[in-house]
């Protein structure tokens, strides 16, 4: 007995008992569900396809992020550097000069002293 594609080899089969019957049903829904897991599986092909080419297209732009990122890093190098040498140098003026505002309100301190002194005499 030759069944094709096209025929349904359900449909009662001159002398087929019913455990035939059943079997051939429960090969014609096994058939139907690999043809539908066929279809899901070349549809999930597809997505995988898109999203690996959108992957691609993500790594092509990050890789291009990185290049421009570390090309701004070589170009602003230069001027950090120079920044942080300036900033180095205000911290020192800046140390020195408050070194000289504590000898100038030293000097003051003692000045009032000795005028305070010299009043004293002057006043006695």
């Amino acid at each position: 007995m030759t069944v094709t594609v096209n025929e349904d080899p359900t449909k009662e089969l001159p002398g087929a008992s019913p455990f035939e019957q059943r079997v051939l049903t429960e090969l014609a829904a096994i058939r139907s569900e690999v043809s539908e897991i066929r279809t899901q599986q070349v549809a999930m092909a597809r997505n995988i396809a898109v999203l690996d080419t959108r992957l691609s297209a993500m790594d092509q732009r990050l890789t291009s992020l990185e290049e421009r990122v570390d090309s701004r890093l070589k170009e602003t190098r230069p001027i950090w550097e120079a920044v942080q040498a300036q900033i180095k140098k205000l911290d020192e003026k800046f140390t020195l000069f408050i070194r000289d505002l504590y000898d100038v309100r030293g000097d003051i301190a003692l000045q009032d002293k000795r005028l305070g002194v010299l009043e004293r005499r002057v006043l006695s």
